[in-house]
């Protein structure tokens, strides 16, 4: 862990590595439906449109302040949060 309190990219498993990758294709997916801008969704979750395709990509791990402005910027309901990871934790827990 870094002295900011966040978890160093080295520090986190394959499979959650595989998980953020796995989000930012939902996040994309989403984004794309609304028909938004990588720089419309930064400009609406205060950061850039860089940082934006970062999450998409899986490079960068968004916080959980940032997950919950992309749920709001991405108007997915508090009920439905589980978009996100639905499909993932099928196939982890079948397996």
């Amino acid at each position: 862990m870094s002295e900011r309190g966040r978890v160093k990219r080295a520090d986190y498993t394959p499979a959650e590595l595989e998980y953020v990758k796995f989000m930012g294709k939902k996040f994309k997916k989403r984004r794309n439906q609304l028909r938004l801008t990588q720089t419309k969704v930064g400009k609406m979750i205060n950061t850039s449109f860089q940082q934006v395709q970062k999450y998409e990509k899986g490079a960068n791990v968004p916080s959980t302040v940032k997950i919950e402005r992309l749920r709001q910027a991405l108007n997915v309901p508090t009920t439905k949060v589980g978009f996100l990871f639905n499909k993932y934790n099928k196939r982890e827990h079948c397996g």
